[in-house]
């Protein structure tokens, strides 16, 4: 086998199989199938009684399993995707965004006591539980697979990365549409949007890192703090001081996104994220 060949031959392994197409779309089936999983009755299992935390629960385990399958899937096909090696500098361009997710905390709130948080240990250990399976599970797919196979069917140029950051994103915007079934269809058309930008910024984070476990440390940490006071609290989360420095960090977190993508985010990213773990580190594509 050639040089060249054995760069690629995550590509290769995985066209033998299936067409990147194919590939989302079966992914995304998976993916809806683990969401729709009933957690709450799994979580009753365990607890003896329905709720928040058996929801949580339940979820959590839920999408642990989903987290093997992906982890199995991703590696299959040669992606690397879980390496912390030679990416400090992707890693340090990629930190500004924590303030997207400290802000995503109700800290005005906590502040002035509007949000307190009254729930026991034992609730805030499950829901930090399901927080971090929850992102682990959807960067594993969004991040991990999805977006790789979307960039592998794209052109290796700034447009066809960006386009890739486009769908990706608007996929994982659109899973969050079966929240339709439990809440006000306006606040699910708020959430599908703003998982559309939560997604564009993780998949940023994956062209810089190229570490599914970095943006799922992101998303977890996101969901954290948007959460905190529905599962563990009450109180007001939104006002006029929290709008206004969410809509100010929101934009600012675009123009740094956009200026990432045009100025750090290199064109031979899909050939870095489908380099064969497997191989010997002299056959990897350098970073």
């Amino acid at each position: 086998m050639s040089g060249p060949e054995k760069k690629f031959i995550g590509r290769d392994r995985f066209s033998l199989r299936d067409s990147p197409v194919f590939g989302t779309v079966a992914v995304m089936l998976f993916t809806l199938g683990i969401v729709l999983l009933p957690g709450e009755k799994l979580g009753a299992l365990f607890l003896g009684h329905g709720g928040t935390d058996a929801k949580n629960l339940g979820n959590a385990v839920f999408r642990a399993i989903g987290v093997v399958f992906m982890i199995l899937l991703a590696l299959d096909l040669g992606l690397d995707v879980f390496s912390f090696s030679g990416r400090r500098l992707g890693m340090l361009l990629a930190l500004p965004f924590i303030i997207v997710v400290i802000n995503n905390a109700p800290l005005v709130g906590l502040a002035t006591g509007e949000v307190e948080i009254s729930a026991s240990a034992g609730s805030c250990a499950i829901f930090v539980l399901n927080c971090l399976f929850v992102g682990l599970f959807e960067e594993s797919v969004f991040r991990g697979v999805l977006f790789p196979l979307i960039l592998r069917k794209m052109p290796n140029t700034r447009s066809g990365i960006f386009w890739s950051v486009i769908i990706s994103s608007a996929l994982f915007g659109a899973l969050h549409i079966v929240n339709i079934f439990a809440g006000a269809p306006a606040a699910v058309i708020m959430q599908i949007g703003y998982s559309f930008l939560v997604g564009a910024m993780c998949a940023v984070t994956m062209l810089l890192c190229r570490n599914v476990f970095l943006c799922a440390l992101l998303h977890g940490a996101f969901n954290f703090c948007g959460l905190i006071a529905d599962d563990l609290g009450t109180g007001q989360v939104w006002n006029g001081i929290n709008i206004s420095l969410t809509a100010a960090v929101g934009v600012a977190a675009v123009l740094y996104g956009v200026f990432l993508m045009l100025k750090a985010v290199r064109t031979d990213t899909a050939e870095k994220l489908f380099t064969d773990t497997r191989a010997d580190d002299s056959e990897k594509v350098e970073n």
